[in-house]
């Protein structure tokens, strides 16, 4: 009998505290701060949501100038690549220019 009692007032108990918590009795102070800090509450939930926002815009931009930035590095490759073989082109007319030089003038000299 005794856990049937237990059962019975742990369930009436649980029906106060339900029917408490949904009261608008308090005292009006009380009400009051109540209502201060649900303000509270919202405003920091707001707050929250534009940190994110802004959080997930700077992300954006950082990814944004990742890439921007591996593109660039990729391209400064390509330039150099591409003086690289320029210099060997130059080099290699300039020794052909050199050598052509010097076979007029021995003809020349005969």
């Amino acid at each position: 009998m005794s856990d049937i009692a237990r059962v019975v007032g742990a369930i009436a108990l649980a029906g106060c505290l339900i029917g408490l918590s949904g009261c608008d009795w308090w005292p009006p102070a009380l009400q009051q701060q109540i209502g201060e800090l649900d303000a509270k509450v919202k405003a920091a939930e707001a707050e929250k949501s534009a940190v994110l926002k802004k959080m997930a815009d700077v992300s954006q931009a950082a990814e944004d100038c990742r890439v921007k930035s591996d593109q660039m590095a990729k391209a400064q490759a390509d330039l150099n690549a591409r003086v690289d073989q320029l210099q060997a082109a130059l080099a290699d007319a300039q020794a052909k220019l050199k050598s052509k030089g010097k076979a007029v003038r021995s003809k020349n000299k005969r």
